[in-house]
């Protein structure tokens, strides 16, 4: 598995967790678990793009 995967997964369920627990009682804490969510959920859509930009500037 590529990098970027790996960091989207681990942030994508980082930031689930923390939802869990901000639904469950501390609901500041979704402050932080959204931009956990969406930074992950990029790393994971986008992974590989850089490949395809190098090899259209050569």
């Amino acid at each position: 598995m590529r990098n970027q995967m790996i960091w989207g997964i681990a942030l994508t369920a980082i930031g689930a967790a923390i939802a869990i627990v901000a639904i469950l009682g501390i609901p500041f804490l979704l402050i932080y678990a959204v931009p956990f969510i969406v930074i992950g959920l990029a790393l994971i859509v986008w992974r590989g793009r850089e490949e395809k930009i190098e090899a259209i500037r050569e």
